[in-house]
């Protein structure tokens, strides 16, 4: 028996195993969908940036009409909601009878409903577990087209943190608008408790494929952009600031906002109450490049160890 055949027959044998589609009109199929996946995820991720310049104006009409707990009980309207929808869904559509599965969605529930709790000093910040919710679950239902497997998780958390970084970015250049560390973290959050609620406790039987070379090229490429990107905020040091406004005088006005990162202070002064801190370290720009650096090329040589390991099916 040739190498050859051998690999040919694991190839079927995984196919059958996993279900995969090896029709090509389905598969054309599956590619119009997946365009059609993407285009949801293109007009949420607007309407994201489209609040950006709004969302402080709406916020002060909220706190002077009906009071800032509004927010909260918004949230927690609207997940608890959905999540009867789901638990419906799972009990009566899906018969789904898992103990396991449920416990697992009782615990994300449970840390998403914390989280909003300890978010109501200033708890329009909470919106943020709503719509980077619904990102990651738009993202995962586009990126889950092409990955069948287990990556398509961390690849969903990963997309939700670069358009998070984004969205605060997008943040800075909007006037009384601040860039925040805090709500890129909020925003991960947000995409944590979806990867943890479907992965352990809807557990959807399209995932279950073997890795595909594919799968770890975009890993790789996500975790690439992310580092890229959060170099750049980095790098955007009140220094920085100076010189590409003196360049270019038209972004002057970019030199009256707080800058997003510090090197070599300790502590700011004067800092009001409910604004986040940029942050500030005590190390600095060259080794956090170099840090940066190292991971990016440690990413793509682990990659491609792995694609090498890999059957090509």
């Amino acid at each position: 028996m040739t190498a050859a055949y051998r690999s040919d027959r694991r190839c079927t044998e995984i196919q059958k195993t996993y279900h995969v589609n090896t029709n090509p009109d389905r598969n054309k199929e599956a590619l119009r969908w997946n365009r059609t996946a993407w285009l949801r995820v293109f007009l949420w991720t607007a309407a994201i940036f489209a609040t950006v310049p709004v969302a402080r104006s709406v916020q002060r009409y909220v706190y002077d009409t009906i009071g800032k707990d509004f927010f909260t009980y918004m949230v927690l309207f609207i997940f608890m909601s959905l999540l009867v929808a789901l638990v419906y869904f799972l009990l009566f559509r899906s018969a789904v009878k898992s103990a396991h599965q449920y416990t697992w969605l009782a615990l994300s529930a449970g840390a998403y409903i914390y989280t909003t709790l300890q978010l109501r000093e200033n708890p329009e910040e909470a919106g943020h577990l709503l719509q980077f919710g619904f990102l990651a679950y738009l993202l995962y239902g586009a990126l889950s087209h092409r990955i069948r497997d287990w990556t398509v998780y961390i690849t969903t958390l990963l997309f939700v943190l670069f358009i998070g970084i984004l969205d605060e970015f997008i943040q800075w250049l909007t006037p009384e608008r601040i860039w925040s560390y805090k709500d890129i973290g909020i925003n991960a959050v947000a995409g944590v408790y979806f990867v943890l609620a479907v992965s352990k406790g809807i557990k959807p039987e399209t995932v279950r494929g073997p890795v595909k070379r594919f799968s770890v090229s975009m890993l790789a490429g996500i975790i690439t952009l992310n580092l890229l990107f959060l170099g750049l905020c980095l790098s955007n040091t009140p220094e920085a600031v100076k010189r590409y406004t003196s360049v270019f005088p038209e972004l002057s006005w970019l030199a009256q906002e707080e800058t997003m990162t510090e090197y070599g202070q300790k502590e700011i002064a004067g800092t009001n109450p409910g604004r986040s801190k940029k942050l500030i370290t005590s190390f600095s720009l060259r080794t956090a490049w170099r840090l940066i650096i190292a991971l990016i090329v440690s990413v793509w040589v682990c990659s491609e160890f792995w694609k090498r390991r890999l059957k090509k099916c």
